[in-house]
């Protein structure tokens, strides 16, 4: 009897213990592929092309529908601050100004996102369609505040091949509004004679950023790529070879430009044209 009843003793404190220890749940499950799908009204390119119609400085505020996209572009690298470009199937982009910074480690090129466009505002900031916050009649903008981003962009799958479209320097500078945001890859072109073998950028204490020269090989166009003083490439230097250039199209003012998200955007392995 004193055996029975001390195995039974012996099997409560057993039980008891492991209640107490803390169970592995294991390796949770990952999220990466979630799509939440929510319904999307229409597509980025009403608003892009909404947007660069708009005067420089004009807004409005939008109201209850979603768009998705694939981020093209972050601030990675510093070339790009507090803001994504997002592009769709119809190979136009849009900016989102989020005021945060490391916007890389939850917005990841490839990374898909609806946005809840309710509420925020539609303008043209110096000639670039963008989606912020608010935005007054000087065409000053404010981000969507950090706390206010899960509400307003919302995460999904990842990776996703991000939407790429093979254009010439004549085809982005002839039709810029079609390109503005979205990630393009020109082929065949070189830093000009100023532009090659030299820093990226000057420095953020000297300039806040820098304009380098993309031309083609027949040397009949051209084009700015602008560089941030705050980009982690600032100061490497510009290879003086030839080739191919991805990057994304944007615009200030009435001139057109290129930006790069880094280095590996730059492909310029080929011998120099002449």
């Amino acid at each position: 009897m004193k055996f029975v009843r001390l195995s039974a003793l012996l099997l409560t404190a057993s039980l008891f213990i492991n209640s107490c220890v803390k169970q592995d749940p294991g390796t949770p499950p990952s999220t990466k592929n979630y799509d939440p799908n929510l319904p999307v009204q229409t597509s980025i390119q009403t608003f892009s092309t909404m947007g660069a119609n708009m005067n420089i400085a004009s807004s409005r505020i939008l109201g209850d529908t979603t768009i998705s996209g694939i981020v093209v572009a972050n601030d990675q690298s510093g070339n790009i601050y507090k803001q994504i470009m997002i592009e769709d199937s119809s190979k136009y982009g849009i900016v989102v100004y989020l005021d945060k910074t490391y916007l890389y480690s939850d917005y990841p090129v490839g990374r898909k996102v609806y946005v809840k466009l309710k509420g925020l505002t539609l303008t043209n900031y110096k000639g670039l369609p963008e989606i912020v916050y608010t935005a007054d009649v000087a065409g000053n903008t404010t981000g969507i505040p950090s706390g206010l981003i899960p509400t307003y962009v919302i995460k999904a799958s990842y990776p996703n091949i991000p939407p790429i479209t093979e254009v010439t320097i004549f085809d982005i500078k002839s039709n810029p509004n079609k390109y503005l945001n979205s990630l393009v890859k020109i082929t065949g072109v070189q830093f000009d004679g100023l532009s090659n073998n030299v820093a990226y950028a000057q420095p953020s204490a000297i300039a806040t950023g820098t304009n380098r020269t993309i031309e083609d090989c027949q040397h009949t166009a051209s084009v700015i790529l602008y560089n941030s003083g705050y980009a982690s490439f600032q100061s490497l230097t510009t290879p003086t070879g030839n080739g191919t250039l991805t990057c994304i199209c944007s615009q200030y003012g009435s001139s057109v430009q290129l930006l790069m998200r880094d280095t590996t955007d730059v492909q310029f392995k080929a011998p120099r044209c002449p």
